[in-house]
């Protein structure tokens, strides 16, 4: 069970003998923690509501995640949510104590979670997150669906939904005005706005204030006490109010992709349209009509619109988002612009009313077959968009690989586009996009000769990504928790991605073990795979395309790619048995020697001392190795002295979770490396590590993600 608790006090505290736990001095009072319970009880699960108030022995850390190029930055987004620590529950050191449940904000978004997940209606996670913008029920396979047809906004709080609760409070608000006017003979329209502020602001509060909805509930309140005040406040007055409120309130609200998501899409409506509708021909404010001024300007704004019009502002919202997607997503769904012209006024015109009055209405039954009707348009969109990303060729995205440099020029590029018609050199815009344009243009230049080695930071896991100017290969995808979260969902498909492509020449799965093929679902679903290695019947159990080749992990086979080869050194079948090797034991593991013109890499799965013994005998004239993913991230039951006298590594990666409690890599084995004149390299301390050899050169360039200028990357010298 995961959850998120503010300190009201604290009992007690110590350092704990690990430095994992914070004294008193370092977690004030009001401090916001991100913390799992594991097996708690029914008792306990039942009252663990949103507003209760407990008594928890918690083991807390500063906060820390994997940290890899081109994927989600878990620790920048723990610093903009306020999340002082992260830990978990420990009963065993103080029993747990419920002191009461409160009221409030958080309680009523509980309680409105917990009767939707009671209702007899489809999809409760999809409503969940259009209502309250709760996404943490959304199983990673429909995160992943939204993401490849570009219909992920359609589930964020956004300008639609609080402008949708604003417009029918406002709508009832002057129908109630004018029912008192009719007995008083003064207009109310004043009533009217109030309930319309009121309410745009609690559904924010309800909804958990996301960024979208803070810059969609400034603007609303803008352009509402305009009328008010019968002052004539432009939407870019507001925009450019609700940009400046965000980033004084919230300054690294910079960083986020929902920041740069809400306000650009805003932001290119508002440029695109510039100057299309002339303001002089809108019927001025009446100072003693106020209500009938407003229904006539917005009467006035709306007949103006058009299905081109409609169709247009979609296009514009693609342009404008085209540069965030490259930059935080990796690429662009140009089928999604297409899905969208759909999806969108379902969404606005149908799904959302539905949910909006269901869940006013939630006690009655009126509100569950609102709700119903709901989730099953819901269920048929996600049923509509699964058959159209599985049966439109190319619809997986436009995925781009670019150069800072070749971003900012396509940036440049499209506010050119957005730009009114009639100003010179606006069309020239698309030639600035042709620099990101690297999956199509490096078909027509030769291939770069380089090799790049990546050892993902996927925690207690492994996956290591190698790839030259004409090929790609993956061994291994990292793990994955009961949740439904996978590193090669989420770590690796993003990092592949951001290369310049959804495809891999050879994925490999060095064995059965979770830490290394529980990601392969997750990866499977966004990059497929042209051929696929894994020892025993393993394969069979994979997600795979029909058009993927596989083959078995066996000693002495042999794969060329480009200028890169691949030799298998084990499992040996005369060694194992073939009636043994199911590739779920750790001394199945694939062993593989890459090498590229004079570079050898050695990687070796979770084997043990005793088939590296056995591999020294099989090759016993083997050649040095520059990089060695070191046996069982370190354990002390491998990396044993006849590896390494047998490899002779000039560098060694240890893949490990950072202060897991496996404890790898172990200091023993850290210091048989050492001894050796091994460079020493672990995911645990460094992120992702990432060697580049370039043609006819023996030593790599290095990099190392957690060494990247970020302030709030934790480091381990000061823990």
């Amino acid at each position: 069970m995961r959850f998120r608790a503010r300190v009201v006090d604290i009992v007690s505290s110590s350092l704990g003998e690990e430095g994992g736990q914070l004294a008193p001095p370092e977690l004030p009072i009001g401090s916001l923690l991100n913390l799992t319970w594991y097996r708690v009880d029914d008792e306990a699960l039942a009252r663990l509501r949103g507003g209760s108030q407990w008594i928890l022995p918690v083991r807390l850390r500063t906060p820390r995640g994997s940290v890899n190029p081109h994927t989600f930055d878990y620790e920048g987004w723990l610093l903009r949510e306020g999340i002082t620590a992260t830990g978990y529950v420990r009963p065993r050191d103080y029993p747990p104590q419920w002191l009461g449940q409160g009221n409030g904000i958080i309680g009523l978004r509980d309680e409105l979670r917990s009767l939707i997940s009671q209702l007899p209606i489809q999809r409760p996670d999809l409503i969940a997150a259009l209502l309250l913008g709760d996404r943490s029920q959304l199983s990673e396979g429909d995160t992943d669906l939204l993401k490849r047809t570009g219909t992920g906004h359609l589930i964020a709080i956004s300008g639609l939904h609080v402008g949708m609760v604003a417009g029918c409070i406002l709508l009832m608000g002057t129908v109630l005005a004018k029912g008192i006017g009719l007995f008083t003979g003064t207009s109310r329209f004043g009533i009217a706005i109030g309930l319309a502020l009121v309410a745009s602001l609690v559904y924010t509060l309800i909804a958990g204030v996301p960024l979208s909805a803070q810059r969609a509930l400034v603007m609303t309140w803008v352009l509402l006490l305009g009328w008010h005040w019968r002052r004539r406040l432009g939407a870019g007055f507001a925009f450019s109010l609700a940009l400046a409120i965000v980033l004084t309130l919230q300054p690294l609200a910079f960083y986020s992709a929902g920041f740069w998501l809400s306000f650009v899409a805003v932001g290119s409506l508002l440029l695109g349209f510039s100057g299309r509708i002339s303001l002089s021909r809108e019927p001025q404010w009446r100072p003693k009509a106020e209500a009938s001024g407003a229904v006539t300007s917005w009467q006035h704004r709306f007949s103006q619109l058009s299905l081109w019009q409609l169709l247009r502002s979609q296009w514009l919202i693609a342009i404008g988002l085209f540069i965030p997607s490259i930059i935080y997503f990796s690429g662009f769904s140009l089928s999604g612009v297409l899905v969208n012209l759909v999806a969108i006024p379902w969404m606005g015109l149908s799904i959302l009313p539905s949910l909006m009055l269901g869940a006013v209405f939630i006690d009655t039954q009126l509100g569950v077959w609102l709700l119903q009707f709901a989730g099953w348009q819901l269920d048929l969109l996600m049923t509509a968009l699964n058959i159209v990303d599985h049966s439109i060729p190319g619809f997986r995205g436009f995925v781009i690989a670019s150069t800072a440099l070749a971003i900012v020029i396509a940036g440049l590029g499209a506010v050119l586009l957005l730009l009114p018609k009639g100003l010179p050199g606006r069309k020239l815009g698309w030639l600035f996009f042709l620099p990101v344009a690297q999956p199509w243009l490096s078909t027509l230049a030769p291939a770069d000769e380089r090799l790049k080695l990546s050892v993902l930071d996927v925690g207690q896991g492994l996956s290591v990504v190698i790839s030259t100017g004409k090929s790609r290969i993956v061994y291994d995808a990292g793990p994955s928790i009961p949740s439904g979260w996978s590193a090669g969902g989420s770590i690796v498909a993003p990092y592949l991605m951001s290369s310049g492509g959804s495809e891999l020449d050879v994925l490999i799965v060095s064995h059965g073990d979770r830490d290394h093929a529980g990601g392969m679902a997750g990866l499977l679903r966004n990059i497929e795979a042209k051929k696929l290695y894994a020892p025993g019947t393993l394969a069979s159990n994979l997600p795979l395309s029909p058009a993927t080749i596989t083959e078995q992990c066996r000693a002495g086979t042999e794969e060329q790619l480009g200028d890169i080869s691949f030799r298998w050194l084990w499992p040996s079948l005369t060694a194992q048995g073939e009636e043994l090797l199911d590739g779920e034991e750790n001394d199945h593991s694939c062993v593989i020697l890459a090498e590229w013109q004079g570079v050898r890499l050695l990687l070796t799965g979770d084997i043990s001392r005793k088939v590296e013994y056995q591999l020294s005998k099989m090759y016993p004239q083997f050649p040095a190795v520059d990089v060695l993913i070191a046996p069982h991230h370190g354990s002390r039951s491998s990396s044993s002295v006849a590896l390494l006298e047998w490899a002779r590594p000039k560098r060694v990666v240890f893949s490990a979770g950072f202060r897991h409690h496996f404890g790898h890599p172990h200091t023993d084995v850290v210091k048989r490396y050492q001894n050796f004149g091994a460079s020493i390299f672990s995911t645990a301390e460094s992120g992702a590590v990432e060697f580049f050899w370039r043609a006819g050169e023996q030593e790599p360039q290095i990099l190392q993600a957690r060494l990247a200028p970020r302030f709030w990357y934790a480091s381990h010298n000061r823990e």
